[in-house]
């Protein structure tokens, strides 16, 4: 790789970092919505006919989710060695234990645990969040077909066991005799209408297990993310967006997050008495072509 490609994939990366990280956010907003209206649902007789739940799903999935995934893959995949590669995890602590053995009392020591240490987490922090997104995009389709099952299949199986205890009710009521041949077609509608039943129980049952499982795993992507964040302050392209979204940070990161995170970021170049927010706007105003919107 030339020069010019390296700058091209570094920017790139500065990018799509701070795209996925806004779109993540976006998600995990619009997901908590989602899962309200599902819990609603389910305390008020779990009627999800009509609901428009599944297009909701759909539509976060294909219209950010999948993107959120494919960025993943390239900011983090791309950064495994090879396996046996020198600087491989299986390297570095090979490295850091001799130091460690040897001793603290050098400088030079020093500094090379600390890099080591800081590669450690980062390949750490790379991997967790490249195998979160992409089981949680996995577990969001189970999730989508269970809610299309709820949506579009349930109401009919409801509407199956209705007409059976209508049929079976309007027999009794008028003493209508059923023949031979009679009675068979309606023992196959019960046996058919009885695994309806079932399966309508155990779709709600997944789906309400999916939709669990996807908002725990927003929560946990979301705070290892921000380890990613927090070491991200020579990212001029995410310290601008991040600077732009105070009210969706503090959304997902609870209330003065924003002031926080910032201030995390640029905890080792700032000056005395500047808050984060001061330090990460000096930065993109020093190092970005185009801030407009900052001010507003």
């Amino acid at each position: 790789m030339n020069r010019v490609q390296a700058q091209y994939i570094a920017r790139r990366k500065k990018e799509d970092l701070s795209f996925m990280v806004v779109r993540f956010m976006k998600v995990h907003v619009l997901f908590s919505e989602i899962y309200a209206e599902f819990q609603t649902l389910l305390n008020e007789g779990g009627d999800f006919g009509h609901s428009g739940l599944f297009d909701k799903i759909t539509k976060l999935e294909e219209g950010l989710i999948f993107d959120i995934k494919e960025k993943a893959h390239f900011l983090f995949r791309s950064e495994k060695p090879e396996v046996g590669e020198a600087n491989g995890v299986g390297g570095r602590f090979t490295d850091l234990e001799k130091i460690l053995s040897a001793g603290q009392d050098e400088k030079a020591d020093r500094k090379n645990a600390r890099e080591i240490f800081s590669a450690l987490r980062k390949s750490l922090v790379s991997k967790s969040i490249d195998s979160y997104i992409g089981t949680g995009f996995h577990l969001f389709m189970i999730l989508r077909e269970s809610v299309y099952q709820l949506e579009y299949y349930v109401p009919d199986y409801i509407s199956e066991l209705e007409y059976l205890t209508r049929i079976e009710g309007l027999t009794q009521e008028i003493g209508y005799k059923l023949d031979e041949e009679e009675e068979h077609e309606l023992d196959h509608i019960r046996q058919v209408v009885k695994l309806c039943q079932s399966i309508t129980s155990d779709t709600k049952e997944l789906a309400t297990i999916a939709l669990k499982r996807c908002m725990t795993l927003f929560h946990e992507t979301a705070e290892i993310l921000r380890h990613s964040i927090e070491e991200s302050g020579s990212n001029e392209v995410l310290v601008l967006n991040l600077l732009k979204e105070r009210q969706l940070v503090e959304r997902v990161y609870g209330p003065g997050s924003w002031e926080a995170l910032l201030e995390h970021m640029f905890r080792s170049s700032g000056e005395a008495g500047m808050s984060g927010v001061q330090q990460a706007e000096r930065f993109v105003r020093e190092t970005c072509g185009n801030v407009e919107g900052l001010d507003g």
